[in-house]
């Protein structure tokens, strides 16, 4: 099974939202700064294909609390088992994938073409949900549970202590149907005794769930049978599994979400709708790494799993076609595809999620244009926390690499996910002002340096003569002494040496700015931690900085834009 679209109305903190997933991957990962309703996507997702008649329902699922509107959630699904699409059952109901159900909008699908069906779930001011098909062609028609049960939907979130007992919602149940065997056992266990109760029928599962352990790294201390679970202050009691005589339930949440993962993925038919919630919940990175490999490979050609992160480990493994990102303002959800089918930016794009995935997880991004400004800004983080109490990420800001000429396209992917973007970047090209105009034009903000100026030639032109030369020393300590000497002499740079350090006999502005240029064409700062350490020096000494350079204003400017929504 295959959620194309979702459509949520008036659900939690959703007023509305209109989601297309990606028809070319079966993986997806939402991800979004905290509060963005992720996990209400997914409790959209479980509702709308809820297998039961009873959904508990209260009024704080309302946005705003406010019954006046109903909860409307509709979902498309390809790939439905077929006897839900016969003529007889809702076969007069297929649909265009990502067509909006809007009446006039023709959405029947041609000969040969991909189909789906729409589930709409619907709840008013009485409570009472009801679920129906429905199509842009003809009148809604009730979908009953027991077809809604042939939807395969596993859900795996912070409940998975349910899939290590038997019982309804169990996916054990997939394996077996307990329920008779569990009634009769139960009777006999409530008249002899629950030790004496006969559960070797539901053994079989043990080889299963030691096979899956083995899979997914989690050990067993004996052989896996079933117990008679007898609740204190009553007659009722459950089955559940045990590893000698220690409940499974009892085990960390890591390994029984693992278990509780390996289950469904082995008992999914092949189409199965795989719904996980914080996937690194419970998990070292190391499990983490290799669970999502793993469904990757399961669900390589049938299914689809959707899930949420907040973890850098989790979105590091994704690639960007994998990738969702969730943005919420006032009431309104969208998630939007990190692929921009632009190659060259997307390959920034993957290279950034690979190496700076935490960046992602941001609601605002100081875009830099390649590692030295990546280095500045990292100073600049240490400086705000020394002088203002405070750290960019405390403001919900983080730093991506732009990839040099690949910063305008970064920019505009990033935009169009409605990251609050702005970028940090030289004016030695004066080709780019047309492109930082557009961007401007947009809203985005762009900090650059004096014409023509890259971040080198901006900083030692902009520093007192003192600080100048220790920024130097710095890089000789780091290049080497002689190396250092010998670019400054090929371009005429007068300087002595002075107790093994570069002293400069004469430094004006033009001086300055030629010692800049040399440091941008070495690439003397081309390196994070590098540049890093040479602007942590420009910023101890911001107190001498002249209150009119480009370098001051700049970072007072950058400094109000990382606290503007205060």
């Amino acid at each position: 099974m295959f959620l194309t679209n979702l459509e949520i109305e008036h659900f939690r903190g959703i007023k509305k939202s209109e989601i297309s997933f990606p028809i070319d991957s079966r993986l997806i990962c939402l991800i979004g700064a905290g509060d963005s309703t992720k996990s209400t996507i997914l409790k959209a997702i479980e509702w709308v294909t809820w297998p039961s008649w009873n959904l508990i329902v209260s009024d704080n699922d309302f946005y705003d609390c406010d019954t006046s509107v109903p909860i409307v959630i509709r979902g498309s699904f390809k790939e439905v088992p077929l006897n839900l699409i016969s003529e007889d059952k809702f076969g007069m109901y297929l649909r265009k994938p990502y067509v909006l159900i809007e009446h006039g909008v023709n959405d029947e699908p041609e000969d040969g073409e991909d189909f789906c069906i729409t589930i709409q779930l619907t709840i008013d001011s009485t409570l009472e949900p009801r679920w129906e098909v429905v199509c842009n062609r003809k009148e809604a028609r009730q979908i009953s549970h027991t077809d809604r049960k042939l939807l395969s939907v596993a859900n795996i979130g912070g409940n998975c202590s349910k899939d290590m007992v038997w019982g309804k919602y169990s996916v054990l149940q997939k394996y077996a149907d307990a329920k008779g065997l569990l009634h009769d056992a139960q009777m006999l266990a409530l008249r002899e005794i629950a030790n004496h109760a006969d559960l070797h029928a539901l053994d079989e599962i043990g080889s299963t769930l030691v096979s899956i352990g083995q899979h997914y790294g989690v050990n067993f201390e004996s052989s896996i049978i079933n117990k008679m679970l007898i609740q204190n202050g009553s007659f009722s009691s459950s089955v559940g599994l045990f590893d000698g005589n220690k409940p499974l339930n009892q085990k960390g949440t890591g390994s029984q979400r693992l278990l509780s993962m390996g289950l469904n993925i082995k008992a999914a038919t092949g189409n199965t709708l795989l719904i996980i919630d914080e996937i690194e919940s419970g998990l070292e990175p190391y499990r983490l790494r290799s669970l999502i490999h793993e469904i990757r490979i399961a669900y390589a050609r049938e299914g689809q799993i959707i899930m949420t992160t907040h973890s850098p480990v989790a979105v590091a493994e994704c690639t960007i076609g994998e990738i969702l990102v969730v943005q919420s303002h006032e009431g309104e959800t969208k998630a939007i595809q990190l692929k921009s089918n632009i190659s060259t930016a997307d390959k920034v794009m993957q290279a950034q999620l690979r190496r700076n995935a935490d960046a992602f997880l941001c609601k605002r991004l100081i875009v830099g244009e390649g590692k030295t400004e990546i280095g500045f800004i990292r100073a600049f983080d240490n400086f705000l926390a020394e002088s203002k109490n405070y750290r960019m990420a405390y403001k919900g800001v983080g730093v991506a690499d732009g990839g040099g000429d690949e910063i305008f396209n970064c920019a505009n992917t990033l935009y169009s996910c409605d990251y609050d973007v702005c970028l940090l970047m030289d004016s030695d090209l004066p080709k780019n002002e047309e492109q930082k105009a557009a961007l401007r034009s947009k809203g985005i903000v762009v900090f650059d340096w004096d014409e023509f100026n890259a971040l080198e030639e901006q900083i030692f032109q902009d520093v007192p003569n003192d600080v100048l030369e220790r920024l130097i020393n710095i890089i000789a300590r780091e290049r080497g002494l002689e190396y250092v000497e010998s670019c400054l002499s090929d371009q005429s740079v007068s300087f002595e040496i002075v107790d093994g350090k570069i002293k400069f006999t004469c430094l004006d502005d033009t001086i300055k700015k030629k010692i800049g240029t040399i440091a941008r064409h070495k690439s003397w700062l081309k390196r994070v931690d590098f540049s890093e350490l040479v602007c942590r020096e420009v910023f101890s000494s911001w107190e001498n900085i002249g209150e009119k350079t480009k370098l001051k204003i700049l970072v007072e400017n950058l400094t109000q834009w990382v606290v503007c929504d205060d």
